[in-house]
């Protein structure tokens, strides 16, 4: 038999068997190339007007905190609405507000509402907005807001972050 017909025969059974349909369970998956960092597959989009921190040497999605000037400058643009700093984490946005009438105590759920759709108005992978006017929080939420801006590592403080809003946000998933 030709040698160039047995390499031939041998290269076309190769071909036919890699073009093959994949059956086993879980092959239709995306394991594709272009996946960008692990962290990053289930939001591939960020807003690029925010300052995120990425200092983190550890594994517990800290580098989704982020700072949002965009969504805090919306919610600022509301009258009843004095000044507020928004950290982003996942999915979630996290509002400390100073209103302008000076309260402190319960926030209207108008209010809420109009600041939660300010919020998703200016980044769209925000589905859960959370907000407080008390004075404990507004004041941690610049703390973390001017760490995160001056690039310190999230690490450092993140799990006192989701003990506060785990507080002050009792009826958070």
């Amino acid at each position: 038999m030709n040698y160039k017909a047995i390499v031939s025969s041998v290269m076309m059974v190769l071909v036919i068997t890699g073009c093959s349909t994949n059956n086993k369970q879980g092959a239709n998956e995306n394991l594709g190339l272009n996946r960008t960092h692990q962290d990053n597959v289930k939001h591939p989009t960020n807003v690029s007007d925010t300052k995120r921190n990425i200092n983190n040497d550890n594994d517990n999605n800290a580098n989704d905190m982020r700072v949002s000037d965009d969504i805090s400058n919306r919610v600022e643009a509301l009258k009843e609405v004095k000044d507020a700093r928004v950290i982003v984490t996942d999915n979630n946005a996290y509002v400390g507000a100073v209103l302008n009438d000076g309260g402190d105590k319960d926030i209207s759920n108008d209010l809420k509402g109009r600041i939660a759709d300010a919020a998703r108005g200016a980044d769209p992978s925000v589905d859960n907005v959370y907000v407080s006017t008390n004075p404990d929080f507004v004041q941690s939420m610049h703390k973390y807001a001017n760490d995160i801006q001056n690039g310190k590592p999230v690490a450092g403080f993140v799990d006192e972050f989701r003990k506060l809003v785990t507080r002050v946000f009792p009826s958070q998933k």
